[in-house]
């Protein structure tokens, strides 16, 4: 017998209603009367150094331990039911400081979640030093996307498909909303959602699908078509594996193969931006054709096909092409496309399951040995449709004052840079050019590594441009890679171009659009 029967939306409208005015205390939040909601722990906690987060690779939240001042920690679930093959429900944990700024920021997830990292807001690269919304004073809501556990089972549910897709991010963030009245007897002046890979595309989404709720967003690397992104995953292991010695993948392109690439990018592309040093900032048209015979002709088929991406039988294109970039040779893009003796690539271990189970209707047991490509792409697109935040008309987040921040890595393995640079350029068309600025990030694998400066803080950027009107043209950034140098990321289409002077001062570098 099904729960309730009333729509989701007077649900959430119900649940609001019934939020009493204020909480005397952070243990009075476990009382309060949420339709829904099943609040498990609300408890205060005193300043201390929080763990790094396990999930960081998935998410790019912080590999590092984050110290948090005093705040009160609530977790709960949303929805709970018995689902198709198991119980489900969305798992959340929410942090609301003592010192509190009036914001609220939404911590999105990655790879398919299943998990609830730390709610500590840390911003999405690997490499960053950027201070956490927490610390900043934001209260910070995490969430497991309506599912527990990293397999793709779940994925035979109905319910926990839309919640992953979707709707999970309109049932947390008004929970979250009526736990900061209750707490603070206000609403947040600001709100905000901030995440990397699947929560970059989650943070696409809530400018989409929940365009009233969020003033800012900050996408990184978002997987923003990710039910093709899945087939090009597909595609790469199927133009990969005929020629790895013994279908070991992992030997299919050796380290010395990604080298030679990487250095023949440099040869022809690291002047263009002004400086020889390791970074191609400036646009390059790669000639491929320089690396004939010096790399097996079957690899070099291989990786080109790899770097056009996915096509069907007529040519045309499934997903996207990919941009040459010296990052090709670094361990971020061999995890996802070839992986290592001791850790499967990632296409396989994630994607493919991700692809049968979540992407295809009905869910598939097993991969066809020889996968008909057209085929796959029109059964993705049923699933892609409410899944995949590819829309480019913002007029409603726009007109509120809404702001996107993109930043996408160049080298990034999974979800290809020339693909966000195509919605964006969509987007300035259809919607305006105020709603939102992309910065690449030269070298910059999947939510940071690489040979890249990704250590920057777009949540500043984000701040300044809500509170100021003005649109970031650029943000400094740093090179874990590199220490001393410093180097702008701009917004796209302009890159940074070396003006002059010591090469390791950002003011050394000008944003020049081609």
């Amino acid at each position: 017998m099904k729960a309730n029967l009333l729509p989701a939306a007077l649900l959430l409208t119900t649940a609001l209603v019934a939020t009493p005015a204020v909480a005397a205390d952070c243990a009075a939040l476990a009382g309060l009367n949420l339709f829904g909601v099943d609040i498990a722990t609300a408890e205060e906690q005193v300043a201390q150094t929080l763990p790094p987060d396990p999930m960081s690779a998935m998410t790019g939240g912080s590999p590092h331990p984050v110290e948090v001042a005093a705040h009160c920690l609530v977790e709960g679930k949303i929805d709970d039911r018995d689902g198709v093959n198991g119980r489900y429900g969305i798992r959340f944990q929410m942090r609301l400081p003592d010192e509190w700024n009036g914001r609220f920021l939404f911590q999105g997830g990655g790879g398919s979640d299943g998990f609830i990292a730390p709610a500590t807001g840390s911003v999405p690269t690997l490499g960053t030093t950027a201070t956490p919304a927490l610390r900043r004073g934001y209260a910070v809501v995490s969430m497991d996307g309506g599912h527990d556990g990293l397999d793709a089972s779940f994925a035979h549910d109905q319910q926990a498909r839309l919640d992953l897709a979707y709707a999970a991010i309109g049932k947390v963030t008004r929970t979250a909303k009526a736990l900061i009245r209750a707490r603070y007897d206000t609403s947040p002046a600001q709100s905000f959602f901030m995440g990397c890979s699947n929560g970059g595309r989650e943070a696409m989404m809530a400018a989409q699908r929940f365009p009233t709720e969020f003033d800012g967003i900050v996408a990184g690397n978002p997987g923003f078509r990710l039910s093709r992104a899945a087939v090009a995953q597909a595609w790469d292991v199927a133009q990969l594996m005929p020629v790895a010695p013994g279908g070991d993948l992992p030997q299919a392109l050796t380290q010395a193969d990604l080298d030679i690439v990487s250095a023949e990018v440099l040869a022809q592309c690291d002047a263009r931006d002004g400086l020889e040093d390791g970074i191609v900032a400036a646009p390059c048209a790669f000639d491929s054709g320089t690396l004939d015979g010096r790399i097996a002709a079957g690899k070099l088929a291989a990786l080109r096909a790899v770097m056009n991406g996915p096509t069907g039988a007529d040519g045309r294109a499934l997903y996207s092409d990919w941009p040459w970039d010296p990052g090709l040779s670094s361990p971020g893009w061999r995890a996802w496309k070839l992986g290592t003796a001791e850790v499967p690539s990632l296409a396989l271990s994630l994607g493919r399951p991700s692809l049968m189970t979540l992407f295809m209707t009905p869910p598939q047991d097993t991969f066809p040995a020889a996968p008909d490509f057209d085929a796959l792409a029109r059964n993705v697109s049923s699933v892609g449709g409410y899944f995949d935040a590819d829309e480019t008309f913002l007029s409603t987040f726009a007109h509120d004052g809404g702001k996107l921040v993109i930043f996408q890595g160049m080298a990034d393995p999974v979800f290809s840079a020339n693909d966000i640079a195509r919605w964006y350029e969509e987007t300035v068309a259809n919607t305006g050019p105020d709603v939102a600025r992309l910065f690449m990030v030269p070298g910059m694998t999947h939510c940071g590594g690489g040979p890249a400066f990704e250590d920057f803080d777009p949540l500043t950027a984000l701040e300044h441009w809500i509170d100021s009107g003005e649109a970031p043209d650029m943000m400094a950034a740093s090179a874990p890679s590199m220490p001393g140098r410093g180097m702008p990321l701009c917004a796209y289409p302009a890159h940074a171009q070396y003006t002059g002077g010591d090469p390791a001062l950002a003011d050394s570098f000008a944003c020049v659009t081609p």
